[in-house]
């Protein structure tokens, strides 16, 4: 498993900021009926200033589609219940209609930060080191800025293995074991040659990391890296339009929460085991049950005439 790696190309080389980097990483696996679980993985961005930031740069060791990354401040920014929930604060949202920012302001009104939406000519791909590194044009500004956007696709794959369990023939066929490894800016796992790129620009030390693994209640979580922070059932009828699929409201979601402080690179490992009872799963096994009863029962009727 390789790491993603988050930094930035200065407007000036000899400029000091100090820059402070907050990340959010919303890791959603919805079940989608009898289908493969619905999985994509949000990241956001907090820079306390960005002045001297020419070009934002994320990093991703697989190879990225331009419709497998996208800007998502759209599917939020004007539902103000929204907005609360995704930070978990009481916030409000002001915004013109001539802006791509959005000012961010609490309960007492105060100035917290600004939300940024991105457009397509604000994203290039570059294909290098085995990856794709998405550069991100970004405001000049000395205040926050905070920035959200969705990663989907065969990166998404990639971070998580599947095995069955081995320790009961029944549990194997209905039930399935994922490991989900994540990592961001893990240098053991880098390119030398992104890694001198990056030394050349400018690194970001990560002051606050939150990772948020949201899942069905029906999973169950049997192993991580540390202790979960905290464990909460989602709002599900709030999200139905954020998360693109209908009729999640019907169901039930927990989003189990780890934190990471001042640290310059972090991983991420969580082991779960899920139920995948659907009908082709629960017909195959029927089907095998029922020609099982029928080799038994001639069995033992020719055992019978045998002793008979």
């Amino acid at each position: 498993m390789k790491s993603i790696a988050i930094w930035y190309k200065p407007v000036n080389d000899n400029v000091e900021l100090n820059e402070i980097l907050d990340l959010h990483f919303n890791f959603w696996k919805i079940p989608n009926g009898s289908k493969r679980s619905h999985k994509f993985l949000d990241i956001g961005i907090k820079l306390s200033n960005t002045k001297n930031i020419k070009t934002l740069k994320i990093y991703f060791p697989i190879k990225i589609k331009e419709n497998e990354f996208e800007d998502i401040v759209g599917k939020f920014i004007h539902k103000v219940d929204l907005v609360s929930a995704v930070f978990n604060e009481n916030y409000k949202v002001i915004s013109t209609t001539s802006s791509k920012s959005y000012e961010i302001r609490n309960a007492k009104n105060e100035f917290v930060f600004n939300i940024y939406k991105t457009s397509i000519s604000d994203l290039t791909f570059e294909q290098k080191y085995d990856g794709t590194i998405i550069n991100i044009n970004i405001p000049k500004q000395e205040i926050t800025n905070y920035f959200r956007f969705r990663i989907k696709g065969d990166f998404i794959n990639s971070l998580s293995s599947v095995s069955v369990p081995t320790n009961s023939l029944l549990e194997s066929a209905f039930s399935e074991i994922e490991m989900i490894d994540f990592r961001v800016n893990e240098i053991r796992d880098l390119n030398q040659d992104l890694l001198e790129e990056m030394k050349v620009e400018k690194l970001l030390k990560i002051q606050k990391q939150h990772f948020f693994f949201i899942c069905s209640k029906d999973e169950e979580l049997i192993g991580n890296h540390q202790p979960f922070l905290s464990c909460r059932n989602l709002e599900n009828y709030r999200w139905d339009d954020y998360v693109g699929i209908k009729n999640i409201n019907k169901q039930i979601y927990l989003a189990y929460h780890w934190k990471e402080t001042n640290v310059e690179s972090a991983s991420t490992l969580i082991k779960t085991k899920y139920e995948k009872n659907n009908w082709k799963t629960i017909s195959k096994y029927a089907i095998f049950a029922f020609m099982l009863a029928v080799i038994i029962e001639l069995f033992s009727n020719w055992l019978y005439d045998l002793i008979k």
